[in-house]
């Protein structure tokens, strides 16, 4: 839909189709803006770490339609959660909570219909990738898009996902 968008806008304004297309092609995305940060044995990893509200892991979960492992967790900011977390029960193979808000998070998921087995709480960040690269399986994508803030370990949310992106080129 961006891209539909800046097209509309630079069409407008008389840019030329050619100009367009390569654009297009040269953009690499923006880092933390679900941004590929690895492909190894057949799994993508996913750093969406700017995704800090419920809405912008929505927005996150409904640009996949692999199987998902879905990282979630930070600091909450008292925001609803239901519809993220019904969609992601729909999307995700597997839920892996973490941080300050991981628990409450990994409640109101089995509250709603979350097995056990499919949903995990873990303390940190370091754990939850541990945790999926022991679950994900060839043709998963693993998301982080957390839809918590990174304040409860982080600086930001760019410090968490450069640290995400450090624990998955250990992998």
């Amino acid at each position: 839909m961006n891209l539909l968008a800046a097209c509309a806008a630079a069409g407008a304004a008389d840019v030329a189709a050619t100009a367009m297309v390569q654009a297009i092609r040269n953009f690499n995305g923006v880092p933390h803006r679900l941004e590929t940060v690895r492909k190894f044995k057949g799994v993508t990893w996913v750093n969406d770490s700017i995704a800090t509200a419920p809405e912008r892991v929505l927005a996150a979960l409904h640009s996949y339609d692999d199987p998902l492992i879905l990282l979630a967790g930070g600091k909450d900011k008292r925001l609803p959660w239901e519809d993220m977390l019904l969609l992601a029960l729909q999307k995700s193979r597997c839920i892996i909570t973490f941080g300050h808000f991981g628990e409450r998070i990994y409640d109101m998921t089995r509250a709603l219909g979350g097995m056990e087995a499919a949903v995990c709480n873990v303390t940190g960040l370091g754990e939850a990738v541990a945790l999926a690269a022991g679950r994900a399986r060839a043709g998963d994508v693993v998301l982080l898009s957390p839809g918590g803030t990174s304040f409860d370990a982080y600086r930001d949310f760019a410090e968490r996902g450069a640290h995400f992106r450090q624990l998955v080129e250990a992998l």
